[in-house]
């Protein structure tokens, strides 16, 4: 789930060191959007969206590392951390329609989106709502460690959270499906030593796989805004051709800029990271293509 920090935040959930803000008006607050380092004077809006069997509070420092023009909120799907004893989204759909709702009145300015892994996918679903609805659409989506939607093979969920249809997939077990999580990286190694804790979060990462193996769209869908795409050259979930055919799926421009590491190559914020973030949430803001 990731987030081990103390301390307790004013919406239920943990902070690392400070509270979060819970983006919301008095009439109607929400859930959905965690703010750990609030930027009244913030040119840019980064939105996150995290990965598969994850949690808002593992960004808490990416959050911190952004220089002062980059405020950034992070989603919290239901399931997990001061969501938890809500019942987890099944399909990528869901969650989308979920976040749209939370963003569509409540961004203080044009957002910049950043999807890793699901996080890319949702992004993505989200974006193409706003777009639709004519609301406050991203300026860009950055998909990190993401294969396009129309191109994925489910790697992930390669191990049995989806079904034939017509038949009941058979519960898998319950190491199976920490052991292919946390083989990447995003997931607490305290989890599995936690037996309580354990039945807490599989509900939530078994809801995410389910959603991931059951997305399916069509290769003609695309958003709007320009899409970049960050992918680690030793990343054995997503291969290079796929998380390049991101292209395919904006009518605008894509580029594409290759990392050294694994799936979570960003893990310690390394600076070339967090310089090509931050140039690409301020450069695609003003039109000026990131080269």
């Amino acid at each position: 789930m990731g987030g081990t920090g103390e301390g307790h935040c004013p919406d239920g959930g943990t902070a690392t060191t400070t509270p979060a803000r819970v983006l919301g008006t008095a009439a109607a607050p929400t859930t959905w959007l965690r703010c750990f380092h609030p930027k009244p004077a913030a040119r840019y809006t980064l939105v996150c969206f995290p990965h598969a069997g994850g949690s808002a509070s593992y960004y808490f420092d990416l959050s911190a590392a952004l220089d002062p023009d980059i405020e950034m909120l992070v989603v919290q799907y239901p399931g997990r951390e001061n969501r938890l004893f809500e019942e987890p989204a099944g399909s990528v759909a869901a969650l989308a329609d979920g976040v749209h709702e939370a963003l569509r009145t409540r961004l203080p300015r044009r957002p910049a989106f950043f999807g890793h892994s699901m996080g890319g996918l949702i992004g993505f679903e989200v974006a193409r709502r706003l777009e639709s609805a004519g609301g406050t659409a991203p300026h860009l989506l950055v998909a990190s460690a993401s294969s396009a939607p129309s191109v994925r093979t489910d790697r992930l969920t390669s191990g049995g959270a989806g079904s034939e249809p017509g038949h009941e997939a058979e519960p898998e077990p319950d190491d199976a499906v920490l052991a292919r999580i946390m083989g990447l990286g995003g997931t607490s190694d305290g989890v599995r030593q936690d037996p309580e804790l354990l039945q807490l979060v599989l509900p939530a990462i078994r809801g995410d796989l389910r959603a991931l193996s059951e997305y399916r769209v069509d290769a003609g869908a695309v958003v709007g805004c320009p899409v970049t795409v960050f992918v680690a050259d030793g990343d054995v979930d997503v291969p290079l051709a796929e998380a390049g055919a991101w292209g395919a799926h904006t009518t605008a421009t894509a580029d594409v800029h290759v990392f050294e590491g694994d799936h979570f190559y960003f893990s310690g914020n390394p600076p070339k990271f967090l310089e090509l973030l931050q140039d690409a949430v301020r450069h695609s803001h003003s039109g000026t293509q990131l080269i």
